[in-house]
């Protein structure tokens, strides 16, 4: 029961730390999920890594849908950018769009799912300000990474 409580809250930990790997995988590419934003939910949820490989492709779509939305472009155009090896920070550069615009739209988005997750008593409040609280470093990482 606990594990189903908690998997949205990882949710949106695995939104951010997966939307680089989610574009290549929107892309058709096969890319491993980040280490950082696996390795914490795993432990805090126990099995609960079952649950994330089974919503993987959701959670990805969903950030390359806000990293497009951001940059101003589709999401089937991120992706083929993301395809030619460049980063999300790239593509938005050349787009004139400043990093942080994406960071920071992705985290509101992230830190809307945390906040759900309280709401409806899926996580505490205090698992929940860990989560905000690593989410921008997370996020800027993977932004500025290249697939």
């Amino acid at each position: 029961m606990l594990k189903k409580l908690i998997a949205p809250v990882v949710l949106s930990g695995a939104l951010l730390g997966s939307l680089a790997v989610g574009g290549a995988a929107f892309a058709g590419t096969t890319a491993p999920a980040t280490a950082p934003a696996t390795a914490g939910a795993h432990h805090a949820i126990g099995k609960g890594h079952g649950w994330w490989k089974a919503h993987r492709k959701e959670i990805r779509a969903e950030g390359l849908a806000i990293s497009a939305k951001t940059i101003g472009v589709t999401p089937q155009a991120l992706a083929a950018e993301l395809k030619t090896g460049k980063s999300i920070a790239q593509v938005a550069g050349e787009h004139n769009v400043k990093v942080s615009d994406v960071v920071g739209a992705l985290t509101t988005a992230a830190d809307a799912k945390v906040a759900d997750a309280v709401k409806v008593g899926t996580i505490t409040q205090a698992r929940a300000d860990k989560i905000t609280a690593r989410l921008p470093a997370r996020i800027t990482r993977v932004v500025n990474h290249v697939f």
